[in-house]
């Protein structure tokens, strides 16, 4: 490819001859990234594909545009752009830096952002180069694939990175990307109807922004389950030479239809008729795509705890939802398994618990567990009991003296002798 066919391609997605839309702005990630446009180290953005990793990206480019940065000091390079499909190498890699530095010679520093970058062998070796060299360069690099990006700096770019993980929409986001970010200023109890109704809608179809910003539900099931899709067959298929794809999609269906469940390569191999290595391997690339996340049974011992279930939840339950057709019957469910993403939001370490009654979250604050937690759509006089004798087990155990229960629409405080529970509403957690 020539160079000036280079630059008349990059030419589109960058901010050159145009001032692009970058949409409805999410603020915590862009002021986060934009703070690290001053530190050295490589801001490496991770996450499920389209959480809006490139969109973010886009709006970090522009406020620092906003702030002084000449246009021709930004590049962005987008390597799902299919005139570059047959060129990702390292070669390329090189020739494309070099075509953007002869068209522009920009002065003062450049910011690169390397959009899905694991589709190009070898782009660590280019990053380490320039970065090595002291060239006046910020990188941020974007990838759908965690474990894949931490193996490649593992062998070159140890040291020099900085990590941040994209979810999809929590659901105050989602409220502002549909414009009613107000019906969470006054929430009292269970919130307004106009409140409740959305965040039925945002349990049934989730938080991925085009889904979240598309008007017609028969589209947003459409579009989810063509990100299911593609996850499965471009994201784990194709990335890791899966041979057996058959299995691969039966073993990930039951993987994401059981979320808030334990699983165990032992029981995949009694449902489906695999071997545990093979289970195991596929809930690894389940994992490493972010499709879906998974804590671990709490224990002292290691070998305890590697020798328990594992818990499954889903990145976004508007992919459960598409592929489950199970709304209704799983409302417990899905709930937990949002009380849950909120927690890895705000990068808590966490785990589950079990004795007689199985506890949630044990919430791990370096090496002594502070905070027990179980989430429940609705505390009722079925579950009551077994929700709070949990917890009582979990504060002896832990020498815990408060707990929490998260819920739909309810506040209570609950004192059994000197320990307290405190029932949160879920509007309050967020």
């Amino acid at each position: 490819m020539k160079n000036s066919q280079i630059i008349e391609i990059l030419d589109y997605w960058n901010f050159w001859n145009q001032d692009r839309d970058t949409g409805v702005q999410r603020a915590g990630y862009v002021d986060e990234l934009f703070r690290q446009k001053d530190i050295k180290e490589v801001s490496v953005v991770v996450g499920v594909r389209r959480s809006g990793k490139s969109t973010i990206l886009l709006q970090v480019l522009k406020k620092i545009i906003e702030w002084g940065t000449p246009k021709e000091n930004i590049l962005y390079v987008n390597f799902e752009e299919p005139a570059f499909t047959p060129c990702l190498n390292l070669e390329f890699l090189s020739q494309l830096y070099g075509a953007y530095m002869e068209e522009f010679n920009p002065r003062g520093k450049v910011f690169i952002v390397l959009d899905e970058v694991q589709l190009v062998p070898q782009w660590e070796k280019f990053v380490r180069g320039l970065y090595d060299r002291g060239e006046n360069i910020k990188f941020y690099v974007t990838g759908s694939s965690s474990k894949l990006l931490s193996r490649e700096f593992g062998s070159a770019l140890t040291g020099r990175t900085y990590s941040n993980e994209i979810f999809p929409l929590n659901f105050r986001e989602f409220l502002e990307f549909k414009g009613k970010q107000n019906l969470l200023n006054r929430v009292s109890g269970k919130g307004s109807p106009k409140l409740r109704h959305w965040f039925r809608h945002y349990m049934k179809f989730g938080g991925f922004p085009q889904v979240a910003l598309t008007p017609k539900e028969k589209d947003k099931t459409q579009i989810l389950k063509d990100y299911y899709s593609a996850i499965i067959e471009k994201d784990i298929v194709q990335r890791y030479g899966v041979r057996d794809a058959k299995k691969l999609k039966e073993f990930c269906l039951n993987l994401v239809v059981n979320i808030s469940t334990p699983f165990s390569g032992y029981k995949a191999k009694k449902r489906q008729e695999i071997s545990q290595p093979t289970a195991n391997k596929f809930l690894e690339y389940a994992r490493d795509v972010f499709l879906i996340q998974t804590i671990d049974y709490f224990s002292y011992s290691f070998v305890r705890q590697k020798a328990n279930p594992c818990k499954i939840y889903a990145i976004d339950p508007g992919l459960y939802n598409a592929v489950s057709f199970k709304f209704s019957e799983n409302l417990g469910r899905i709930f937990e398994n949002l009380a849950y993403l909120e927690y890895r939001r705000k990068q808590k370490e966490i785990f589950y618990w079990q004795n007689k009654n199985e506890v949630d979250f044990l919430v791990r604050k370096g090496v002594k567990i502070n905070k027990a937690v179980n989430a429940c759509w609705e505390l009722n006089k079925e579950n009551r009991e077994r929700e709070i004798n949990g917890l009582l087990e979990a504060m002896d155990k832990f020498k815990l003296k408060n707990a929490e229960i998260i819920t739909m629409g309810y506040k209570e405080e609950i004192k059994v002798g000197g320990k307290k529970i405190q029932v949160r509403n879920f509007f309050d957690v967020i």
